[in-house]
């Protein structure tokens, strides 16, 4: 039984690195065979706007603006797509983290480029965890980015980063002053795709949740969101097998 049960194992996997390859075979070909074409049409409908500006009138000009934002925005979508799988099938090395330092560098970069903007945050220092570095920054980057994006339209920007240590399992949070939503869809938030506001008033391609939940899963942690209409919103997330300094 103990040889028949080892030989199970072995095949699956076999089965699971070939998919995986697969896999990786298909982020190559996206990657590539896709983006190419994509940047010739943007490349070619900036010249074509530029150089023939005189030739071309006020309407033309506006359907070549079209032209290139769809292009950037399919660019960008398959960008996201390519970071979400690749926290599926990218190998999992947890080191010791200081995820106080990744938000304070992620939220100064944010700020950097909007300097006009009234902003302030409040992060819980020193809080290190044991977790996979890159899909952590991975993470922070889509949690605070969104922090920052549905408060941007407030007079001042708050956003506070700290841990909850309940009695059970410990928190992350990060909270913002934003536009919040309505926790009865709060069902779709982590899907791929699902928006909760339009993309004229708050730009996106509606995978960035999805990609923090794909990493949360890989380390075995939960997240979950507490929100009303123009209250801003609360993100709450664990990192599984995880310790908090």
């Amino acid at each position: 039984m103990n040889a028949e049960l080892e030989q199970r194992v072995a095949e699956r996997t076999a089965e699971l690195e070939e998919t995986n390859e697969e896999l990786q075979a298909f982020c190559y070909s996206v990657s590539h065979d896709l983006r190419q074409p994509l940047r010739a049409i943007d490349g070619f409908s900036k010249a074509l706007k530029e150089d023939y500006k005189e030739a071309i009138d006020e309407e033309g000009q506006y359907y070549l603006e079209r032209l290139r934002h769809g292009a950037q925005r399919m660019g960008q979508l398959i960008e996201d797509l390519l970071a979400l799988s690749r926290t599926s099938i990218s190998e999992f090395s947890p080191v010791e983290v200081c995820i106080s330092e990744l938000a304070e560098r992620i939220l100064d970069h944010l700020k950097a480029e909007e300097k006009e903007r009234r902003a302030s945050w409040i992060i819980q220092p020193n809080l290190s965890i044991l977790a996979d570095k890159g899909m952590v920054e991975i993470l922070l980057e889509n949690l605070l980015g969104n922090a920052w994006k549905f408060s941007s339209k407030e007079s001042e920007t708050r956003i506070e980063f700290g841990y909850l240590p309940n009695e059970g399992e410990g928190e992350f949070f990060i909270k913002d002053n934003g536009a919040g939503f309505d926790m009865k869809y709060a069902d779709k938030l982590f899907g791929v795709f699902q928006r909760l506001h339009e993309t004229e008033e708050f730009p996106g391609t509606g995978i960035g949740l999805a990609t923090v939940h794909r990493i949360v899963q890989r380390h075995r942690g939960s997240i979950r969101a507490e929100s009303s209409p123009g209250e801003g919103a609360t993100f709450y997330f664990t990192l599984g097998a995880t310790h908090v300094d």
